[in-house]
């Protein structure tokens, strides 16, 4: 244990969050399609550095009970809350220690997987090596790490407001103080910028008014810390070779393919057989400012591309909508609507039965036979059965909206109750979050963010109220505090909200 702390996350802690990407049941298949075989989500050991308050890891804990999962954090705070709320969940799979990178953390042993999300860019250089040294002494023989950091060339833009922001704020000041002074900087910029008919004046608009909408954290730990190294990719894989790590993957598989920069770069791409190289040239050509790389021992034999074979053996989950009627008779692009957020164009007849499968089914991973098996099913009876036999047409599209993360890999098929009982009881975990704030950790471990009334009800769901008591209960709540509900347009919000929690798999 350390007696040093951070101040500036005490005094402004990090908004701590599931990271979908970090889950281990992910990295796992990511690393089968490149030939490495990882252990099992269900029984492995998971170590984060700079957890913060936990709220990547602990859900992990919950819904993996036999799983090994430690965190460290340098801020006092952040560990604070997270064993507070390790004990009230009385999880004895978990464990968040007030430790530094830079101490010998050889007594936690080795880990399967280990997370270092928001950490590398934002901590000096001597830190930096010591996250890749730890990676290379204590991961696994076949483990995965995934490294989060800001990259080069995207994020020379951001770097300007960056360098605008550390010379206006009062660096010696609380984070209160300097955010209050961030936003006043704001203030006077962005109208001058929006008569400026350049990508310049554009671009640092847009900058400023997605930072208006981000979390305070975001801001203060982005733009205000004394540290914040981009690097170019080329650069951090020297690192880590020298730290006895080889490149994976991406945890955005799409970045990886050539083909999304269009032909003409794909095609001078195509004679090059370096693949950081490849990598490095392709982040020049999308202007890249962020990555999440996968790392593994230096010695584990890696693919040098996707194996769209072991699609076969793996799982995928996706919650996908659309408001077209959905055409299987002909291989028309059709749009589809992420839950999350954005959207996808499907074309084949067999991809659009597969998102709509898996959609009904959704928290629930389905492996690929039995999706493919609900697919044609479909397909026969509301399309043209001649598609049926088109499976390798089908499965490239298919690994197309995987590589884009419309849907979802799992390395693992399970099942998950998604049903709305008549009297809904939230879980453990998401009742001991919305007491804590407004996102909850999902089954599928990405964040569902409540206002402030859907995390009042939660708090209440302990399975002794149906849906016309909660919506009397809520509506005496709001009428205490002033506002005026209308009980049939209340009644529907809280059972759209109950459909919510139960299609992340938050009631049991």
């Amino acid at each position: 244990m350390t007696d040093t702390t951070l101040a500036s996350y005490d005094d402004l802690p990090y908004d701590s969050v599931p990271i979908t990407d970090t889950h281990p049941d992910g990295l796992r298949a990511i690393a089968r399609l490149f030939g490495v075989n990882t252990k099992p989500a269900g029984q492995c050991r998971v170590l984060e550095l700079g957890c913060a308050g936990g709220g990547n890891l602990i859900p992990l804990a919950f819904y993996l009970p036999h799983s090994e999962c430690v965190g460290i954090d340098l801020a006092r705070h952040h560990v604070d809350a997270a064993n507070a709320l390790i004990a009230e969940l009385g999880l004895g799979n978990v464990q968040v220690l007030h430790r530094s990178v830079t101490d010998d953390l050889s007594d936690l042993g080795e880990f399967d997987y280990i997370v270092a999300h928001g950490l590398y860019s934002w901590v000096p250089r001597t830190v930096q090596d010591r996250v890749l040294e730890l990676c290379g002494r204590q991961l696994a023989s076949n483990g995965v790490a995934y490294v989060s950091y800001n990259t080069l060339p995207g994020w020379h833009a951001r770097a300007v407001l960056r360098d605008m922001l550390l010379a206006y704020c009062d660096r010696s000041a609380r984070a209160s103080v300097q955010l209050a002074q961030a936003e006043a900087l704001f203030d006077l910029l962005q109208p001058a910028l929006q008569l400026q008919d350049t990508p310049e004046a554009k671009g640092l608009s847009a900058e400023i008014d997605y930072l208006r909408r981000a979390p305070a954290s975001y801001l203060y730990h982005e733009y205000l810390e004394a540290t914040n190294e981009p690097l170019w990719f080329s650069e951090f894989m020297a690192r880590a070779n020298g730290a006895g790590l080889a490149y994976l993957a991406d945890a955005a598989l799409f970045t990886m393919l050539p083909a999304t920069l269009g032909e003409t770069t794909a095609r001078a791409l195509s004679g090059l057989n370096d693949r950081i190289r490849v990598e490095q040239l392709m982040d020049y050509a999308r202007l890249r400012k962020f990555r999440r790389t996968l790392l593994v021992r230096r010695e584990v034999a890696v693919n040098a591309a996707p194996d769209l074979s072991v699609l076969d053996s793996l799982a995928f989950h996706a919650d996908l909508n659309t408001e077209e009627e959905v055409d299987l008779a002909r291989d028309t692009p059709q749009t589809f609507r992420l839950a999350a957020g954005g959207a996808c164009r499907i074309a084949h007849p067999l991809a659009k039965a597969a998102a709509i499968s898996l959609a009904l089914r959704y928290p629930d991973s389905v492996g690929w036979y039995q999706l493919l098996a609900a697919a044609s099913a479909l397909v026969a009876e509301h399309g043209d059965e001649r598609f049926i036999g088109e499976v390798a047409a089908f499965k490239t599209e298919w690994f197309s909206l995987v590589a884009y993360q419309s849907v979802r890999l799992a390395a693992e098929a399970r099942a998950w109750q998604a049903d709305l009982p008549e009297r809904p009881a939230a879980h453990a975990l998401a009742r001991a979050q919305a007491r804590r704030g407004r996102v909850l950790a999902s089954v599928r471990h990405a964040a569902v963010e409540l206002d402030e009334f859907g995390a009042l009800l939660v708090r209440e769901l302990d399975g002794t109220r149906d849906l016309d008591e909660l919506t009397d209960w809520l509506m005496a709540e709001l009428q205490a505090q002033g506002h005026a509900p209308e009980r049939l347009a209340l009644k529907a919000a809280c059972q759209q909200l109950l459909w919510t929690l139960a299609r992340a798999g938050l009631l049991v």
